[in-house]
C-alpha cells in the first residue's frame, strides 16, 4: 500500500527591505532607527495518494424514430440506476443528455437521417472495489466507460493542509530569524502573518499496477490504480528585526 504520506518539500523566497507597496514602504519609515522590516514566505509540498475514484460511463443508441431512440436511452439510464439504488456509499449521478439527427450517407447521396443520442451516470466513491465492480455491471448493460480515474477528496486534501500549518510557520519564524542574524541583529518579532493554500492534481492513472491493457478484455469489470496529489500550503510572513 502507497504510503499516504510521501515527501514534504519546501522552498521560500526571502527579500529584505525592498518592499513594492506603498504602504510596506511606509511602514518602514516609521520603524524605530535601527529595526529593518523582513519580508518572506515559505511553501510546504505533501504527496498525498488520491482517495477517490471517479467513473463515467454513457449509453449510446441511434435509431430512425427520434421518439424510439429516446425511450431506447431512458429504459437503460433507469436500468443502470436501478443497479446503483443499493449502493449507498456511492455518489451517483447522471450527465449531459444529448439526441441530434445526422445524415448517414456521404456527401452527394441521398439523404438518410438517422437520430443519435446519449446519457451519462457518473458513480465516485472512496470504496475503489465497489465502484469498479458497479462500473464493470453497468458495462454490461451496453454502457461504454467514458472516463475512470481517481482524485484526492476535498476533506483529505484540507486535513493534509490542515497538519501543514505548523511546520510552515516554524519554518517562517527560523528562515526570519536566520536573515535577522545575517544583518546582526538578534531580535525578530513576527508582525503579519498570512497563510495561503492551493492544491493540485497528479494525472490519474488507469490501470491497476501489474495489469496489461490486453488483460482488460479478459475482466468483467475495469481497473484502476490510485496516483498521487500535490498539497501545499505558503505562509507570508512580515517581521521587525531589531
Amino acid at each position: 500500500m502507497m504510503n499516504p504520506i510521501a515527501t514534504i518539500a519546501g522552498a521560500f523566497a526571502l527579500s529584505i527591505g525592498v518592499l513594492s507597496s506603498q504602504t510596506l514602504a511606509q511602514d518602514i519609515n516609521l520603524l524605530p532607527e535601527g529595526q529593518t522590516l523582513i519580508t518572506l514566505s515559505v511553501t510546504e509540498r505533501i504527496n498525498v495518494e488520491q482517495d477517490t475514484l471517479i467513473a463515467t460511463l454513457r449509453i449510446e443508441r441511434e435509431n430512425r424514430d427520434a421518439g424510439t431512440l429516446q425511450r431506447e436511452i431512458n429504459a437503460a439510464m433507469a436500468q443502470a440506476l436501478e443497479e446503483t439504488e443499493d449502493a449507498t456509499d456511492i455518489k451517483v449521478s447522471t450527465g449531459y443528455y444529448s439526441v441530434y439527427q445526422y445524415n448517414n450517407q456521404p456527401q452527394g447521396g441521398r439523404v438518410d437521417n438517422v437520430w443519435r443520442g446519449s446519457q451519462s451516470v457518473t458513480l465516485e466513491g472512496q470504496d475503489a472495489q465497489k465502484v469498479l465492480e458497479l462500473s464493470g455491471v453497468i458495462q454490461e448493460m451496453g454502457f461504454v466507460m467514458s472516463e475512470l480515474g481517481y482524485v484526492l477528496s476535498t476533506q483529505r486534501a484540507d486535513a493534509v493542509r490542515d497538519s501543514l500549518m505548523e511546520s510552515a510557520i516554524a519554518r517562517a519564524r527560523t528562515n526570519a530569524e536566520r536573515a535577522a542574524r545575517a544583518l546582526g541583529k538578534s531580535d525578530v518579532d513576527i508582525a503579519v502573518l498570512d497563510i495561503d493554500a492551493s492544491l493540485g492534481y497528479a494525472q490519474p492513472q488507469m490501470m491497476a499496477r501489474g495489469v496489461a491493457m490486453d488483460a482488460m478484455a479478459e475482466k468483467s469489470e475495469p481497473v484502476a490504480e490510485a496516483g498521487e496529489s500535490e498539497v501545499s500550503l505558503t505562509v507570508r510572513v512580515q517581521a521587525v528585526a531589531k
